[in-house]
């Protein structure tokens, strides 16, 4: 329960403790924060205590305590490594990334009118592609190319590591024969450990290469190692492995997130045909049936960008923060708040407050269009981000992939429900894998072709397929 990703579970959190649930597990206090409010007052306004991390030893199994910047502890590292993050990422050079990010979205729609019974791999590729490109200026050669499967399996090895363990609880038990009863976790963390490695080593090294054979895109690795590039020319060891930690937290961040979210739109789109057709309408009456959205129409596909709140909502990426860890004595509201809690924010029941969401289960994009001043429920992006010190520095460039991921899709393709063999609608459930960040259980659904949608896409490249 300490660690727990059961969504009914978090739930009862909230439903039982209120804003805040203590529980104890091996001595150890673990603290969830059950409500928004209490997010920002102990990560945001608190963060001089509240911003470090828990010292687990799966993550040190994994690997993962060696280059994630996300495990870093708060301190100075940790403040250089984000100032270089947010660098990059900040709200006033996403633009930057606009040609890209179209370029991809096109990609993606066209893939998945041409090969839609793939739709789950496509969307995987696209991800991964994406993140590689802008991070290490490499353009994935296909579905087969390594480096989908480095951060496809990474991600899932990071995932695992973020479940309860007892050794994290009991330490010793790390020294332990791994023959003995009870010991799979040191199977699963040499596993975890050599797909952390890749995931960490693999995309540099090929980075790397490419840089000194004149092969590749501008990228955020070139930028960030010519930033540190010394009065000789060369580059330090330590600023060699400081730019390869950012670059493959940048990288393992912004794969497997996106895929979440884009599979939560299209099952969405399947469960919520009424939702599409509104959506698809906004779309032709404002940009039109032979146009593609760009980024220019944002502010007025207000009801686009609905879904893409309602679908960061209604299952969001993942269940809690990361946890945080107190490093001192504290209180709120009358709680006592041991030193050294693990501290983790309850993203999924707060996003599921009824209060702030009436009917929360049901997905309702119009819950974020509100009249002119009308009271707009809380951004779930304020949530899923997390809030203070460790509030996702992507989180920008997150907002705007997905919006025109979904907007581009909606307008090229139909997403409808897949047919049995009895000529029958499949309707699927929304149900989630049970790990750190979601995905839904694999599901069927058919996507074809909307308006002359393969005609402007094709005009755009002619050459894009699933091959290339």
């Amino acid at each position: 329960m300490a660690a727990t990703r059961d969504c009914e579970a978090l739930q009862s959190l909230r439903d039982t403790y209120g804003s805040i649930a203590h529980l104890r597990v091996f001595g150890r206090s673990y603290i969830y924060l059950n409500d928004y409010q209490t997010m920002v007052d102990l990560f945001e306004k608190r963060g001089n205590i509240y911003s470090s991390r828990p010292h687990l030893v799966m993550n040190d199994l994994q690997g993962w305590n060696e280059w994630s910047i996300t495990m870093l502890p708060y301190g100075p590292e940790l403040r250089r490594s984000r100032q270089k993050l947010h660098q990059f990422l900040q709200q006033s050079v996403i633009p930057d990334y606009h040609p890209l990010l179209a370029q991809s979205t096109y990609r993606l729609a066209e893939l998945l009118l041409r090969n839609p019974n793939s739709f789950v791999d496509i969307v995987k590729f696209s991800a991964a592609d994406l993140i590689t490109r802008v991070t290490y200026g490499y353009k994935a050669t296909g579905l087969s190319d390594p480096i989908i499967s480095t951060a496809e399996e990474g991600m899932k090895a990071f995932s695992d590591a973020q479940g309860f363990y007892l050794v994290n609880e009991i330490p010793w038990l790390q020294y332990l024969p791994s023959w003995l009863p009870g010991m799979n976790f040191l199977k699963v963390a040499k596993d975890g450990y050599e797909k952390s490695m890749a995931m960490y080593k693999n995309p540099y090294e090929m980075f790397k290469n490419n840089l000194e054979t004149g092969v590749g895109y501008s990228s955020i690795s070139a930028k960030l190692l010519e930033s540190l590039r010394e009065k000789n020319g060369k580059v330090s060891q330590a600023n060699e492995d400081f730019t390869a930690k950012v670059s493959s937290t940048i990288y393992a961040g912004g794969a497997d997130t996106t895929v979440s979210a884009l599979l939560t739109f299209i099952l969405a789109m399947v469960l919520n045909p009424e939702v599409q057709r509104r959506a698809q309408k906004e779309i032709d009456d404002i940009i039109g049936r032979n146009a593609l959205p760009t980024f220019a129409d944002l502010p007025n596909l207000k009801y686009v960008d609905a879904i893409r709140k309602e679908c960061l909502r209604w299952q969001s990426v993942v269940s809690t923060s990361t946890p945080h860890i107190v490093t001192k004595d504290d209180g709120i509201n009358g709680y006592f708040i041991p030193a050294n809690s693990i501290i983790i924010g309850n993203i999924w029941a707060i996003l599921r407050d009824p209060v702030e969401y009436p009917d929360p289960d049901k997905f309702i994009p119009e819950r974020f269009i509100t009249e002119e001043g009308g009271k707009s429920p809380l951004d779930p992006e304020k949530i899923v981000f997390s809030v203070g010190r460790r509030i996702c520095p992507g989180r920008h460039f997150a907002e705007n992939s997905l919006f025109i991921d979904i907007a581009t899709i909606l307008a090229t393709c139909n997403i409808e429900r897949a047919i049995d063999s009895q000529g029958s609608p499949i309707i699927p459930v929304a149900e989630y894998i049970k790990q750190f960040i979601r995905h839904p259980v694999p599901f069927k659904c058919s996507i074809t072709p909307r308006n002359n949608s393969i005609k402007l896409l094709q005009s755009i490249d002619p050459k894009i397929s699933l091959e290339n």
